[in-house]
C-alpha cells in the first residue's frame, strides 16, 4: 500500500512549507513569551512551550498539539493561538513540539507525548501547575494524537486528562471520498496517502484505535469540544466519533463550520476564515472555563 512513498519524500514537502512559511516562523519565534521547557521520554527529550497568565483566572492546563500531518515540525505556528487562549482566560498553555514522522513512526509519537503529560501530572511544582485540571487538544494531527493519550492514559489506569478538544483532526484514517462535498477544497486522496505511508510501518496499523480513533471504546473519553468544516475531507469521520460519544452519554459539544475547510482557524493558511476562526477559539476557551467550573460532565 505503501511502496510508492519513500520517507525521503518527506524533505522536499517539508521543504516547500520552509519556504512558504520560514520567515513567519522564526518572526514568531522572535516575539513569543513562553518559557521552554524540556522532559526527558523514551526518545529523547521532548521541548515544551509554555504560557503563563499574568493572573490566573481559569484553573487549567491546556496541552497543544500542532498540525501538519504527523510528519512538520511547525509548532510555532500555533504560538498566536496559544498566547491568545492563555490571555483571554487566564489559563496555562502548554504548546507541545511532538516527535514526527518518518523519523518516528507509529506509535512513537502518541507514546511519547503522554510520557511527557504524565510526567507533568507527576511534577506539578516543576512547572508550577498547581492543581490545575489537565485538558489535551490540538488541530489536525495534533487532535488525533490528543485522542490517542487519552486511550494511553487510560491503559495505564490513570485518570488525570480531564477534557478533549479536536480542531478538525482525524477520526478514521479511511477516508470515504464519496462523502466530500467539493474535492477541490478538501484534503486530496494523494495527500492522505503520503501523511499514512510516512507515518505507519504497514497499512494494518491504519485499523489501530490509536489511528482510526473511531474504532476506539468511546466510554473512555472525558467531554470533548469538536469543530469540523464543512468541506474537510476528515469530517466524516469526526461526525461519527462524536456521535459515538453522545450516544455513551459523553459530553461532546460539536459544531461544523458552513463553507469552510480544513485549517480554517489559522491566519497564515490560504483556507482561513476570520469569522469562523474567531468563533471556534472562543468556543474552545468557553470549553475550557466550563470544564474549570465543573460544569463539563459525562
Amino acid at each position: 500500500m505503501f511502496t510508492d512513498v519513500k520517507d525521503t519524500d518527506v524533505y522536499d514537502y517539508r521543504k516547500s512549507k520552509e519556504e512558504r512559511y520560514g520567515t513567519y516562523m522564526r518572526e514568531l519565534r522572535r516575539k513569543d513569551h513562553s518559557i521552554k521547557k524540556s522532559v526527558r521520554t523514551a526518545l529523547g527529550y521532548l521541548d515544551i512551550y509554555i504560557y503563563y497568565p499574568k493572573e490566573l483566572k481559569t484553573n487549567i492546563v491546556y496541552f497543544n498539539a500542532h498540525g501538519g500531518g504527523m510528519c512538520l515540525s511547525n509548532f510555532e505556528l500555533d504560538m498566536p493561538y496559544c498566547q491568545k487562549i492563555c490571555d483571554a482566560i487566564g489559563c496555562i498553555v502548554v504548546n507541545v513540539d511532538y516527535f514526527v514522522a518518518p523519523e518516528y513512526k507509529f506509535p512513537k509519537t502518541y507514546t511519547s507525548m503522554y510520557e511527557m503529560i504524565k510526567y507533568c501530572n507527576e511534577h506539578r511544582d516543576e512547572f508550577a501547575f498547581g492543581d490545575a485540571k489537565f485538558v489535551i487538544g490540538g488541530n489536525s494531527a495534533g487532535g488525533q494524537i490528543s485522542a490517542a493519550v487519552i486511550q494511553l492514559e487510560k491503559q495505564d489506569h490513570e485518570d488525570f486528562i480531564k477534557g478533549l478538544v479536536l480542531n478538525y483532526a482525524p477520526c478514521d484514517q479511511h477516508i470515504d471520498q464519496t462523502k466530500v462535498i467539493d474535492q477541490q477544497k478538501a484534503i486530496s486522496p494523494s495527500r492522505i496517502h503520503q501523511y499514512q505511508a510516512w507515518e505507519y510501518n504497514d497499512a494494518s496499523e491504519i485499523e489501530d484505535p490509536l489511528s482510526s480513533i473511531v474504532n476506539s471504546d468511546p466510554r473512555i473519553y472525558p467531554p470533548t469540544l469538536e469543530n469540523t468544516a464543512e468541506l474537510d475531507s476528515l469530517r466524516a469521520g469526526e461526525e461519527q466519533f462524536a456521535e459515538m460519544l453522545q450516544k455513551q452519554g459523553t459530553y461532546v459539544d460539536y459544531k461544523c463550520y458552513s463553507g469552510c475547510q480544513h485549517g480554517f482557524t489559522h491566519q497564515e493558511l490560504h483556507e482561513y476564515n476570520a469569522e469562523a476562526s474567531e468563533d471556534a477559539w472562543k468556543r474552545i476557551e468557553a470549553f475550557l472555563k466550563k470544564l474549570a467550573k465543573n460544569e463539563g460532565r459525562k
